[in-house]
């Protein structure tokens, strides 16, 4: 009896989902009938069933997978179409993803967890999709006012927008955020005049970063304005059409905000290629003679410990008005190894190059920046020389100058700390030594030359 009441309580245990290996005790020869054959039938089923919840497991887990590739590549494909539609404008290429990245930043700073942040910066990537259906008359300047027809057919872009994501559950709350996101506090914005925390989180948030974006770039209607203009702007209307917590995250997150090329008044005293959200401190002042235009120093360094350097890759990006984006691997290696070997050359004396991190050693960061390609002068042209004045060109020369600036990041190389920032620019004319990149050879020495000066300054520091 005692075994038979041991049978049925390890029944009831795999009837709950508790498996263990009891039930073996019970189909041992000293088991009475029939007591051994239930449990030996039991322990073959419980094995089965194990079996069973393990292989649904593994399904589950594939469905995940497969179920986060369709959302990874759904986002990808209306993210494309998000770029593509601000593409066809001039004036606002570039405008989503530089609002998604904003409202992201803000969404962390008010504190929101990962998974809505995720949401905000989507939702402020798709915000303007609703314009997909525009016809392309809608994106031409009109000159004043917008036609009363145009403006009409503008205001519905956030409603569209929200109607073409439905089908897509996973966005969630972002839909409402697209939806919403012309909204303002004073119930003055459109489609549905919410007020105040009527207006979803979220849509605020947007509703920031989108006006701080269209205010910094050059439209139709108006001059791009300065970043500090545009925080003035937001700061000017919050509470009324704009969220005033969200303008305050914001006004917090600013020094982090990259600087985008049509921003006007792109301060000279920012690294814009090199920039890193993890130096945020870095604030460029204009450096003395002979050497860099703008450097920065971090405060408390003793540069003077530093005496070798460590020189990684020389990096190149090319102009934002350059016609061509693309350089061949084996040219780009080509034009890289020659910069760094010169830069070698030029540094050794005064300071050993080296391969391995070391206390005294510091590794060095160098972008050559506003890369153009040159192309053949079809007559004489007058440039401005070195000194100001007027010399004219043959037309079998090249024209244009390459690599017409420069910045520079020196990290600690055992640290990986930053401890100093430059930023230089030549403006003046090159030597005939043209190649279909410029004056490599002249650019490459008066760069070397350069960093040079900024590294003997620092250590005079």
């Amino acid at each position: 009896m005692r075994q038979l009441d041991r049978l049925i309580e390890v029944i009831t245990d795999v009837a709950g989902g508790r498996y263990s290996g009891d039930i073996m005790d019970l189909t041992r020869p000293d088991v009475e009938e029939p007591v051994r054959t239930i449990a030996e039938a039991m322990g073959l089923m419980m094995v089965k069933l194990e079996a069973r919840e393990f292989h649904l497991a593994e399904l589950i887990e594939q469905l995940k997978e497969i179920n986060q590739k369709i959302r990874r590549n759904t986002i990808a494909t209306v993210s494309t179409m998000a770029k593509a539609l601000a593409a066809r404008d001039a004036y606002t290429e570039g405008h989503a993803e530089r609002v998604g990245r904003i409202a992201g930043m803000v969404a962390a700073e008010i504190g929101l967890d990962a998974g809505e942040t995720e949401r905000v910066e989507l939702a402020g990537l798709l915000h303007d999709i609703g314009k997909i259906g525009f016809p392309d008359s809608l994106f031409l300047p009109h000159e004043g006012d917008n036609p009363k027809e145009v403006v009409k057919e503008i205001t519905r872009h956030p409603v569209t927008g929200a109607e073409i994501l439905r089908g897509l559950d996973f966005l969630g709350d972002a839909l409402a955020y697209i939806r919403c996101h012309h909204e303002r506090p004073d119930g003055r914005g459109y489609p549905e005049h919410l007020k105040g925390d009527d207006v979803p989180l979220g849509a605020r948030i947007i509703a920031v970063a989108d006006a701080f974006d269209a205010i910094t770039t050059d439209r139709p209607y108006q001059k791009a304005r300065t970043y500090s203009e545009a925080l003035a702007i937001l700061k000017d209307g919050a509470g009324t059409k704009w969220d005033a917590e969200c303008v305050a995250a914001f006004e917090r997150c600013l020094p982090n905000i990259p600087v985008h090329p049509d921003a006007a008044g792109t301060p000279s005293g920012r690294l814009l290629c090199l920039w890193d959200s993890r130096h945020g401190d870095i604030r460029l002042e204009p450096g003395p003679p002979g050497g860099a235009k703008w450097r920065w120093l971090k405060p408390g360094v003793d540069f003077s410990r530093y005496k070798r350097l460590m020189i990684d890759n020389v990096v190149f990006f090319f102009a934002p008005d350059s016609e061509y984006k693309g350089m061949d691997p084996q040219e780009l290696k080509g034009i890289a190894d020659a910069f760094r070997r010169q830069m070698v050359e030029t540094l050794k004396p005064s300071c050993p190059v080296v391969q391995k991190p070391a206390p005294d050693a510091v590794r060095l960061r160098f972008a050559i920046t506003d890369l153009r390609q040159n192309r053949p002068v079809l007559g004489d042209t007058a440039s401005e020389g070195p000194l100001g004045l007027s010399e004219a060109r043959p037309a079998t020369s090249w024209s244009g100058t390459g690599a017409t600036g420069a910045e520079m990041l020196m990290f600690d190389s055992m640290t990986g700390e930053v401890v100093a920032a430059a930023k230089d620019e030549r403006t003046t004319g090159l030597k005939e030594k043209f190649t279909r990149w410029g004056s490599a050879e002249d650019a490459f020495q008066f760069w070397s030359d350069r960093l040079k000066a900024f590294l003997d300054q620092v250590h005079e520091k």
